[in-house]
């Protein structure tokens, strides 16, 4: 193992994935963050992709959040990692985290910008916490912009919003379903990558005070936000989620 870094934007649930991965397994790693869109140069240089979370480990350059996850199971011991030996068991995992990062990970992003973005000072609070301060001070000059690109790269737009939270709930009612047998985790008894990607991607809509940066408490969040977290909140998979967070994001496991 080399010196590991992350590259992140802070707020990002997909560079969360990743921190909860790191912070699980005990290792000890720097934590690089950056403001969104202020990150492309840094993400760019380093992996010749623009997307974050960028994990470096030593010479090795693993971008995405789940080849990430993939990676530092390499240094699980064997009862904890978070893709099962099993077969079936590890297809099913890998099924279910890339449901929940390509579509509950998409829209539960899109209606948290949408709803942030106009707020710009609470915005770039949430956004810049451990960014370096040049970025802070680029992005209170330059957010309009950025704001712009932010709506329009994500098209974070009422009916793109609406559609997206509409398949937000029905993934929520099928993993209601999936948890009504009173299962403690989605597949095989124990925590694997398919139960921290749900977490971490359905966290913007629950608001979990264990969060790996501050979050807003729903009380704190921009008013029109406020009953959609609690009726997520309500349901079996949100209160799943938040016991998640709450038991497991701070737990460490043994590595090797």
């Amino acid at each position: 193992m080399g010196e590991l870094r992350l590259i992140t934007i802070p707020m990002s649930h997909y560079c969360e994935k990743a921190r909860w991965a790191l912070d699980r397994l005990g290792l000890t790693y720097r934590e690089e963050r950056h403001i969104q869109g202020l990150h492309y140069p840094r993400t760019w240089w380093v992996s010749r992709n623009p997307a974050v979370p960028v994990l470096v480990d030593g010479g090795r350059v693993i971008a995405d959040s789940t080849n990430i996850l993939k990676h530092l199971d390499s240094y699980a011991a064997s009862g904890s990692r978070l893709y099962p030996r099993d077969t079936v068991e590890c297809r099913e995992v890998e099924a279910l985290e890339d449901w929940f990062d390509e579509v509950l990970g998409v829209e539960s992003r899109r209606w948290i910008y949408f709803h942030y973005l106009p707020h710009g000072r609470a915005f770039r609070r949430l956004a810049a916490q451990g960014a370096p301060w040049l970025e802070c001070a680029a992005a209170a000059v330059a957010y309009p912009a950025m704001s712009r690109f932010a709506t329009r790269l994500l098209q974070a737009y009422p009916k793109a919003v609406e559609a997206g939270l509409a398949q937000s709930r029905e993934i929520v009612r099928e993993v209601d379903a999936m948890l009504a047998d009173g299962r403690a985790y989605l597949v095989g008894g124990r925590f694997t990558a398919a139960d921290l990607t749900l977490a971490c991607m359905l966290a913007p809509f629950v608001a979990p005070p264990e969060y790996g940066i501050r979050v807003p408490a729903v009380h704190e969040l921009p008013a029109a936000m406020q009953p959609c977290v609690r009726q997520f909140r309500a349901t079996a998979t949100g209160s799943f989620v938040l016991r998640l967070f709450r038991e497991q994001r701070h737990r460490g496991c043994r590595g090797r």
